[in-house]
């Protein structure tokens, strides 16, 4: 028998886990059973069976597929931005991820995950890991602007960084409740918070 080539072995697994992002989205995860997943994906059972054993591998397997896209879109600001600017482009880019279908499907899963993270040491730790990254990264974008005299040395980078992850999380949650939702404010709130951060100039300063 041939070997299946791994890029088609990855575009069917993709395939899978859109599939399965869909009914988890649409029914939950408790609602959703593998038959519906075979039923959305169009596929066999043993296609399924290949790359994933059971659902709670498929959940884990979202989990980590969502946590990438938001590493995604943490890691889409230009490198030539100052810490502040690269602080602002990241908190537009989670912001306009809320206004897509995609995004918003994928925060829908999401929103079950943190549940699930109450009961299921997996997913707790999943969930949790997947918080880290974006802290860490916001953390150093915080220390590199206080060391180049743009951010108040006095601010607490990691007070910051979870602050700025939760006013995100806040937002999701309205986003996915219906709650009235505006990119313009929201783009506002954060370039509030990141106009406090700025070190302040004393008169007759030249930085």
């Amino acid at each position: 028998m041939p070997k299946v080539k791994p890029e088609r072995l990855a575009a069917r697994r993709n395939e899978i886990l859109e599939a399965a992002e869909t009914c988890f989205a649409r029914q939950g995860f408790h609602q959703t059973t593998i038959q519906n997943v075979i039923g959305e994906s169009r596929l066999s059972a043993g296609c399924i069976y290949t790359h994933f054993a059971s659902k709670e591998d498929l959940i884990q397997a979202i989990g980590e597929r969502r946590h990438a896209h938001d590493s995604a879109l943490f890691a889409a600001r230009g490198e030539e931005l100052s810490p502040l600017e690269s602080l602002r482009a990241i908190a537009r880019a989670f912001i306009m991820d809320l206004q897509k279908e995609q995004g918003l499907r994928s925060r829908r899963v999401a929103l079950q995950l943190w549940a699930e993270a109450l009961r299921d040491e997996v997913i707790h730790e999943q969930v949790t890991n997947g918080i880290r990254k974006p802290i860490a990264g916001i953390v150093e974008l915080v220390k590199r602007g206080q060391r180049l005299g743009i951010i108040d040395g006095a601010v607490n980078p990691r007070a910051i960084a979870r602050t700025m992850v939760a006013m995100f999380q806040g937002l999701v949650l309205q986003r996915l409740w219906g709650e009235p939702f505006s990119v313009a404010e929201a783009t506002g709130a954060f370039d509030l918070l990141l106009a406090g951060l700025a070190a302040k100039r004393t008169s007759g300063s030249t930085k």
